[in-house]
């Protein structure tokens, strides 16, 4: 069988979109190599982990050729000229790995996209309208075009049905996997040496994710101010994430709270830090109003650290019974819940048992397995 990817985010994209494509191809390709693969880009980008990808991939990759290459046209390439060069090469299956699919695939040719979410609708206000309206367009396009759709949580298969009208048969639902950092051996060495680094000498909560407002940073920090208040040692509260607007208000909170000593927001971390960063944590907190699946929930319980989430259904199902729920706006519900964890380390690790099991459905083996099951459909 051969099986084609758009491609374009695996090459260019190092955060939701991109992880998710890395896995997927790595994936497959480990666990099914007598299949053949072609991976269409309309560019690579010059960071070492687009090198490095490519390296491993360099004689399935498409890139766009002759004219094609000039900047305005490799857009154009993306959208009008794959479906034709995928069909010049007898591809089986077409997969959109990031909620679109190019047009000319014939219809001998299996169409499948992953749609990852719908917040733009569910959340309009959060999103320009000129974005809204490319988005649904663009998605909706591709769910009507394709022959299966993959949805990344039933969250997401719940909003397909809801926001476009789809028929839910055609629709399956298919975890993402975390990156494969984070389930490497932590080095103990290593841990103690980055804690020492960061001058992390009490224990800490960690957040995760871009620092916006339906992440709920400015909630969090309220909350844990509640949380100081309750607890009779020190903490800090460490927030991770790219600077974005929102960043501000934050930080004006962290003032006006008076808890410069206790919260630190880093914007740089290194990607690589991270596994370590949530090791050493007391817990991670990740109070977001709503996802489409919620993957830092699974990158905190991979390297075997509790989690606080938000109780929308997408994080129930990444955190299944191993993680702690609250409504993010309630401030005294999430801070209870994190001094749940802070306080009772026999709680804590009571909280971890059977996370293995848990674990399991979002391994590579498994996800794999769903995904050449669909394909191989007829």
């Amino acid at each position: 069988m051969h099986i084609a990817f758009e491609a374009k985010r695996a090459f260019n994209n190092f955060t939701g979109l991109g992880n998710y494509s890395r896995f997927v191809i790595s994936a497959l390709k480990e666990q099914y190599p007598k299949e053949q693969y072609s991976l269409f880009t309309p560019q690579v980008s010059t960071r070492d982990e687009a090198a490095h990808f490519l390296k491993e991939n360099k004689e399935i990759t498409v890139l766009p050729s002759g004219l094609w290459k000039a900047g305005a046209l490799k857009s154009a390439w993306r959208s009008k000229r794959i479906g034709k060069l995928a069909e010049k090469e007898d591809v089986d299956v077409f997969h959109g790995l990031s909620n679109e699919l190019p047009s000319g695939l014939k219809n001998r040719t299996k169409k499948i996209v992953t749609i990852h979410d719908l917040i733009f609708l569910r959340y309009p206000d959060f999103y320009p309208f000129i974005d809204r309206r490319i988005y649904k367009k663009k998605f909706k396009s591709a769910c009507k075009k394709a022959d299966e759709i993959i949805a990344i949580s039933e969250q997401t298969k719940k909003d397909i049905i809801e926001f476009f009208d789809i028929d839910s048969s055609k629709i399956h639902v298919v975890y993402q996997g975390v990156h494969p950092i984070y389930k490497q051996e932590l080095k103990t060495r290593r841990l103690l040496y980055l804690l020492d680094q960061y001058s992390l000498h009490q224990p800490y909560f960690l957040y995760v994710g871009s620092i916006e407002d339906r992440k709920n940073a400015k909630d969090l920090v309220q909350a844990f101010k509640l949380v100081l208040d309750q607890v009779n040692h020190d903490l800090l509260l460490l927030i991770v994430g790219k600077r974005t607007d929102y960043q501000k208000e934050v930080e004006k909170e962290i003032n006006d709270l008076r808890l410069d000593q206790n919260v630190r927001i880093y914007n740089n971390i290194p990607f690589t830090e991270l596994p370590y960063l949530y090791k050493g944590a007391v817990a991670s907190v990740y109070p977001s109003s709503f996802e489409g699946f919620g993957i830092p929930v699974l990158e905190s319980l991979s390297v075997g650290t509790s989690v606080v989430t938000g109780n929308q259904s997408a994080m129930k199902e990444a955190g299944g019974k191993h993680a702690l729920y609250a409504n993010p706006k309630n401030h005294e519900e999430l801070a209870s819940q994190m001094v749940k964890l802070a306080d009772d380390n026999a709680f804590n690790e009571q909280l971890l048992v059977g996370v293995e099991g848990h674990l399991v459905q979002f391994s590579a083996e498994k996800i794999a397995g769903d995904l050449m099951g669909i394909y191989k459909a007829p």
